[in-house]
């Protein structure tokens, strides 16, 4: 009985072990296939961003010979403007686009030698925008307003400086400075997440020249908000008019746009141009189970190499 119940135990033991090293094997099998995914996915995320840097080198090389190609006037018609959608690469597809910050506001600009005259484009900016309360308008433009000017002083009854700032929950302060992305909007007094959804599309924060020296508008590539925001007397069939002909039909100068009446004539050279420095470059590129997207800042100037001046990074 001994013997038998000996050779229970043993057998009993013996499956033990075989189940415990099942088990074991499993784990370090789960184990070794999570290790081998994550080092695939970080080998596609890193190629990925290979990819993507090689699209911003091409943009950037797009821009110089569209320069060297068909001189200063920049339009809608030229072949920077000429988005790839869908590129089959190795392993996955890549995809990119260049729009014209120029033909954006720049929220900026309110740091200029004349910021009363672009707080008064803010406000029609809003005004212009579909899905924006008008009501809001005022006080949200007075409160950007505060955010990149120097001084502590509200700029109206909608304005605010660092007072209204510390008496939050979690207390910051203004930044009383240009902004560096149009993201800061969402650190200013009275801006949701929706109003800045709405906005977002129509501004940028480009650096303003020496001298405080505002950016200008290009005309021949920027929205209709914002050509409707240059002057309270622009007729918006006129301006509707010529978005549809610039497609083909470019301003070729701004003193064409005044005679026919397309501009009024407090619309002047200080405010728009036909060319442009400052491009925004869109690339993404999906390898295997990488993603990586690049949004890069590209400055163009009359000679040189155009130049990456800001990114920011997005990858999976």
């Amino acid at each position: 009985m001994n013997a038998h119940r000996t050779k229970g135990v043993a057998l009993i033991t013996a499956m033990l072990v075989m189940v415990l090293s099942a088990i074991a094997a499993a784990a370090v099998l789960v184990s070794a296939n999570t290790a081998i995914r994550r080092a695939s996915t970080l080998i596609d995320g890193e190629r990925a961003w290979w990819y993507v840097q090689g699209l911003e080198s091409f943009g950037r090389r797009i821009l110089a010979t569209d320069l060297e190609k068909n001189g200063p006037i920049d339009s809608l018609d030229e072949d920077w403007h000429r988005a790839i959608d869908y590129l089959p690469v190795e392993q996955g597809v890549v995809r990119g686009s260049i729009e014209d910050l120029q033909g954006r506001f720049n929220l900026n600009n309110l740091a200029s030698v004349q910021p009363a005259k672009y707080q008064q484009q803010l406000l029609r900016l809003f005004q212009n925008i579909e899905g924006l309360d008008a009501a809001q308008a005022q006080p949200l433009a007075e409160a950007i307003a505060d955010w990149i000017d120097t001084n502590q002083i509200p700029s109206g009854a909608g304005g605010a400086e660092d007072t209204d700032y510390m008496s939050l929950a979690q207390p910051y302060r203004a930044a009383n400075q240009p902004m560096s992305s149009p993201t800061e909007l969402l650190a200013v007094k009275g801006m949701t997440p929706a109003i800045y959804q709405a906005l977002a599309p129509f501004v940028c924060t480009l650096p303003i020249g020496t001298g405080r020296v505002a950016t200008k508008i290009n005309v021949n590539t920027a929205k209709v908000p914002v050509l409707l925001a240059l002057s309270g007397s622009i007729d918006r069939g006129k301006i509707e008019l010529f978005e549809q002909e610039r497609e083909t039909e470019p301003a070729k100068t701004v003193q064409e746009l005044q005679t026919k009446g397309t501009l009024p004539a407090d619309v002047t050279v200080e405010l728009v141009d036909i060319k442009t420095q400052f491009f925004l470059m869109k690339t993404e590129a999906f390898i295997g189970s990488g993603r990586a997207a690049l949004y890069s800042v590209i400055q163009r100037a009359g000679s040189g190499a155009p130049l990456v001046i800001a990114r920011s990074l997005d990858t999976e």
